[in-house]
């Protein structure tokens, strides 16, 4: 008897991981990173991933492959298949990437962007699987955003739905105040000295007042996008994730402080805001859903 499995693609900025998710959502095999500077053009690198899923397939003969989803960095055009201007992964810029794993495989291949499958990971398997409205976040180099509806990731008539960490704010954008850059900016500006996010986060373990305060700022200016996001689409759950999530302990309260009381009365009480629990799986599985669900 065959086992069903679907492949699940996470691009990254300097990796890619594979791995072949079931019908349960329950990861049964994943790569090493797959390093992207090792590779000259997008299409070598797209033969090694394609070479990496032929193995892990082949590795139990029980495994069936029925389809290939695949994470990206965004933006991606309107029909997400091809990669646009993505800054952190020049070598994909520009590229018809499913379309070039599409002559590889027999079985349906999709494509979204990064975001969009963690949000959808965590989703089906993860923080949001109970579930039916599930907004997610990303926290660290950028800020993403994904909407999720009944497992089905929600993309706008143009792809760009969701695409919110560009969005005005302040004099500049929410991203510039959500993520790794914005917390180093909330830490100058209350301490005076520059410092990035690792040596900003150790410093709130040590109990540092500067540090303590940028993340509460952090906190606050999260807060501000999700009173928009609340008011719009009113989700069950946010799912928070990113590296910056390790100082969750740090923002949640400032956060919530700032969102309450914006909140509608039905929300407020109810609304949940958790930590993704997939880890790095959350893409693998979500990116894997892509096809999965349509099955």
């Amino acid at each position: 008897m065959s086992t069903i499995v679907f492949a699940g693609i996470d691009i990254g900025g300097t990796k890619v991981r594979v791995g072949l998710v079931d019908q349960q959502s329950e990861v049964l095999t994943l790569s090493e990173k797959i390093p992207v500077m090792d590779y000259e053009n997008a299409s070598d690198l797209v033969s090694a991933v394609v070479e990496e899923i032929n193995r892990q397939v082949e590795s139990d003969p029980v495994f069936e492959l029925a389809g290939v989803g695949i994470g990206s960095p965004g933006p991606l055009d309107a029909r997400h298949e091809v990669v646009l201007d993505t800054p952190n992964t020049p070598i994909i810029q520009q590229f018809p990437l499913a379309d070039e794993f599409r002559k590889h495989f027999t079985v349906p291949v999709k494509m979204s962007n990064d975001a969009n499958v963690f949000v959808l990971g965590e989703a089906v398997a993860g923080a949001g699987r109970d579930e039916e409205l599930v907004y997610g976040i990303t926290l660290g180099t950028g800020y993403g955003h994904g909407f999720v509806w009944n497992r089905q990731v929600l993309n706008g008539a143009h792809g760009t739905a969701t695409e919110y960490g560009l969005a005005p704010y302040g004099e500049g954008s929410f991203e510039d105040h959500v993520s790794g850059r914005g917390l180093a900016r909330h830490y100058e500006h209350v301490s005076g000295s520059r410092l990035e996010g690792p040596e900003i986060f150790e410093l709130a373990q040590q109990g540092d007042v500067h540090a303590l305060a940028a993340w509460s700022l952090l906190g606050r200016a999260i807060a501000q996008s999700l009173i928009y996001v609340t008011h719009l689409l009113d989700p069950g759950i946010i799912v928070i994730g990113g590296s910056l999530a390790a100082g969750y302990d740090y923002f949640i309260e400032s956060l919530w402080d700032e969102l309450d009381p914006r909140l509608f009365e039905s929300q407020r009480g109810n609304l949940r805001i958790e930590l993704a629990q997939l880890g790095d799986q959350a893409p693998i599985i979500g990116a894997a859903a892509l096809v999965s669900a349509t099955q």
